[in-house]
């Protein structure tokens, strides 16, 4: 039944799908939807929660506050830039239907983009715990973190950019690897 959901959330966004669709593509009764879920918001948050890209990212990264931090932080990179290019059907349909539809936005910003910063500043503080960064507000260190590689995927893959040989995005992500860790690691000053 999710997969259904978000195969046409997918091809059709928020408001283009209709329960009844996703009903027939699952094989179930449209009031089996409404029984599980109360509402097409309540699929579409699950969808997104248990089949959505934030699921991979957070099984997929590492988290330790032991080992190389700037590998780490290029795995965690390499990791989403992956995913979001895996989804990137799904992230297209979603962002236009959030451009045009503020509860469409509201409910993308609940369950993924709200959750991934949590995510991040949860693995930001943690690494400021271990002293392994400098002290700063570890959400606003996460967004910085999180902004250069998501304008890196839109200009790449959604805004019809030159799709990057994997040399060139090494190339990059060590590049956002060292631009964040020079103004992040232990012995800077406050921000």
């Amino acid at each position: 039944m999710l997969g259904a959901a978000l195969q046409a959330f997918g091809e059709k966004g928020f408001d283009g799908t209709t329960t009844k669709e996703i009903a027939y593509s699952a094989g179930v009764n449209e009031v089996t939807l409404f029984r599980l879920f109360g509402s097409k918001k309540g699929l579409f948050s699950a969808v997104i929660s248990e089949r959505g890209p934030l699921g991979a990212v957070v099984d997929a990264i590492a988290s330790e506050t032991k080992g190389n931090i700037d590998t780490q932080i290029a795995h965690n990179i390499r990791t989403v830039l992956q995913t979001l290019r895996a989804h990137k059907h799904l992230f297209m349909v979603l962002l236009g239907d959030a451009w045009r539809h503020p509860r469409t936005r509201t409910m993308i910003a609940e369950s993924t983009v709200d959750k991934g910063l949590v995510l991040v500043t949860s693995f930001i503080s943690a690494q400021m715990d271990a002293g392994r960064l400098r002290r700063a507000d570890p959400v606003v260190t996460a967004r910085a973190l999180m902004g250069m590689v998501q304008a890196y995927f839109i200009t790449t893959e959604l805004l019809g950019g030159k799709r990057p040989t994997a040399e060139e995005d090494e190339k990059v992500i060590r590049g956002f690897v060292s631009l964040f860790l020079d103004g992040m690691r232990a012995g800077g000053e406050e921000a």
